[in-house]
């Protein structure tokens, strides 16, 4: 009895501590938080010391969701880009740096309309946050199994949450010495479907990125429930054109939303990128060691959350037998009437359930979204007895409903084949649209070619549709490249040592498609330099001044241009330029000939050197005695 006594007074005095931890803050409007870092450096020798520099590429980002309030460095810093510089002009082991700030977040959803998959015309400044990196690589296998993830999408919001679903379900947390040692390229965390946070997010860029969706990686903190603190933590963010970057942590099961812990620290196209850089000027002198340490406090939580959220959760048999499998539906309506937007749903309360507790929930624009589970209700129990279980389920925002289920001998039994026959039936089929489109623009590599040159042509092709696009076979004559395009990102081919013809015919064929593209391409033996426009009065007085005005045009490169008048050069013009209206002063004495004689000297971009003349008639009028004698010995010759 005394046993007894202790145990349940234990038990009490235990329970407040193991609750007095907060689970999270996803109900709060925001918090504020500071953020502390510390750092020190210890240079070995400091023979001709002239200077240490360090870049501190981890602190506060401002954001739509986080504001930073105050930030106070010592030493003082200067800003690259985001990053905090501190420089020390003089040797003093340790060099060390201090960082104070303070940050607001925000609890922000991101709904987003409809855009059209696979994305067509992505602004150019966002192209490189489709390319593969060191660690978020991009290989076959990661194509394949992106393209057939997003097969038959037509929404960028729709083909991302599928990635993110994808991610969530098959690759599991784990923190391993191999995975936490060092960051893992997401073509292992495909093949091994393990990881911590920042590999997880790495394959979900790669995955996004190989299917033609701009993401990138964040580092920062959030405050994690495994340990009731801050951690370390990495997620991605996605791009949506129109919209802006929208956060994906696969982690926290957080799709298209932070919580209000989460603070960004750094962005990059690439993960495992190091977080403090170290350089220095001095001879004889080595890093011997650096340290890195931070600390993170609330300070404050803000209100609790308007929820635009309401849900519903019932069982589909309410009474049941003891043992059977009963399936659970959670109803969600979006509050957004033109926006998609998702939610995580989570069982709280219930019987055992088969399956995991936490469910995505899509919504497409202001339509309802519809998830399940089978629940096993406990056998062996007492007969002759009704038993009710209470069912509990929360959203993202702590948001909770409830519903009951009973069970006992004298209701039916609902064995587990017939629940999931059930479920099965109850799901929406997803009506995907399968679609194949191919776009092919090719061009020379230069826009014009001497007869002695080897040509090149570029040809960007494009899969539009949304499904891979296997074995696409592009051919210039004989010459075929066969590739695998990936959904909605653009290949670039060239075909080289082309044969000199106009116009150039390119095909592009997989399936039914079948493209044909040509290309015209200039070919000189010399500059085609032209004189155009020539114009100037047909007759004029003699001793009288007047303008000549013509244009000088060229496709190809000219240099060196000198243009003479009569073989004289009075305003010692040189022209680089072409395509410009030129304006030359003459007197009517220097044409007592009739005639005007242009002559052009130039050279091509390799040196060569050319002319080219250009006469025409001008009559002089008024002419003295003197200047008629002048005008008859220039006709004798």
């Amino acid at each position: 009895m005394i046993k007894r006594l202790i145990l349940i007074i234990f038990i009490l005095l235990i329970m407040p501590l193991t609750f007095a931890q907060q689970e999270n803050y996803n109900d709060r409007t925001g918090l504020i938080i500071n953020y502390d870092s510390h750092g020190e450096i210890i240079l070995e020798g400091q023979s001709g010391f002239n200077s240490l520099t360090t870049t501190l590429n981890l602190n506060p980002l401002e954001s739509p969701r986080q504001i930073v309030k105050s930030l106070s460095t010592d030493p003082e810093h200067y800003l690259d880009e985001e990053n905090l510089v501190f420089e020390w002009g003089t040797f003093q082991n340790p060099f060390s740096y201090n960082v104070n700030s303070q940050i607001e977040t925000k609890n922000n959803l991101y709904p987003v309309k409809h855009i059209q998959f696979p994305i067509q015309n992505l602004e150019s400044k966002y192209e490189k946050y489709l390319d593969a990196g060191e660690i978020i690589d991009i290989t076959p296998e990661i194509v394949n199994k992106a393209s057939e993830i997003v097969s038959g999408e037509t929404d960028l919001y729709s083909a991302v949450f599928k990635i993110s679903e994808w991610v969530n379900a098959n690759i599991e947390y784990n923190l391993s010495s191999t995975t936490a040692d060092a960051a893992l390229q997401s073509s292992w965390v495909l093949d091994s479907r393990e990881g911590v946070c920042d590999e997880i997010s790495s394959l979900f860029i790669s995955l996004s990125r190989s299917v033609g969706i701009p993401a990138r990686f964040i580092s920062g903190f959030a405050y994690s429930n495994l340990n009731y603190d801050f951690e370390n933590h990495g997620w991605a963010e996605v791009y949506f054109p129109g919209e802006g970057w929208v956060p994906y942590d696969i982690t926290f099961e957080q799709f298209g939303w932070l919580d209000p812990t989460h603070i960004a620290l750094d962005k990059s196209i690439d993960s495992g990128e190091a977080s403090v850089r170290y350089t220095w000027r001095a001879t004889n002198t080595e890093l011997e060691s650096s340290s890195f340490e931070d600390e993170k406090t609330i300070v404050s939580t803000g209100e609790k959350v308007d929820n635009p959220f309401n849900f519903e959760i019932e069982p589909l048999f309410y009474e049941v037998q003891q043992g059977s499998h009963v399936p659970v539906k959670v109803t969600m309506k979006n509050p957004f009437e033109n926006k998609y937007v998702s939610n995580t749903i989570t069982i709280t309360k219930g019987p055992t359930i088969i399956e995991n507790n936490r469910k995505q929930i899509l919504l497409k624009p202001g339509q309802e979204g519809t998830v399940y589970w089978i629940m096993r209700v406990p056998s062996n129990l007492s007969k002759n007895l009704i038993y009710t279980a209470e069912l509990e389920a929360k959203d993202l925002f702590e948001k909770r409903k409830s519903s009951q289920i009973k069970f006992g001998d004298s209701f039916d039994f609902i064995s587990e084949q017939e629940a999931n026959e059930l479920v099965e039936s109850l799901l929406e089929k997803e009506d995907r649209k399968y679609s194949e489109e191919l776009s092919i623009s090719c061009e020379s590599e230069k826009e014009y070619y001497y007869d002695f040159e080897e040509i090149n042509i570029l040809c960007d092709v494009k899969n539009l549709g949304n499904t891979l696009l296997k074995n696409t076979k592009i051919c210039l004559d004989t010459n075929c490249k066969n590739m695998d395009l990936k959904i909605g990102v653009k290949e670039t081919l060239t075909f080289s040592n082309v044969e000199k013809k106009d116009p150039i015919l390119i095909t592009a064929k997989v399936n039914e498609i079948d493209l044909l593209t040509e290309i015209g391409v200039k070919i000189f033996s010399e500059p085609d330099v032209k004189i155009l426009g020539l114009s100037y009065p047909k007759q004029i007085e003699y001793g009288k001044n007047f303008n000549i005005t013509f244009t000088i045009t060229s496709i190809a490169k000219v240099e060196n241009l000198n243009i003479k008048l009569n073989n004289k050069d009075p305003s010692n013009l040189k022209k680089d330029s072409l395509s410009e209206s030129v304006v030359m002063v003459a007197n009517s004495k220097d044409f007592l000939s009739g005639e005007i004689f242009l002559k052009l000297d130039y050279t091509d971009e390799y040196g060569n050197e050319f002319f080219q003349k250009r006469n025409s008639e001008i009559t002089i009028t008024a002419l003295p005695w003197y200047a008629k004698i002048i005008s008859i010995f220039y006709n004798l010759f």
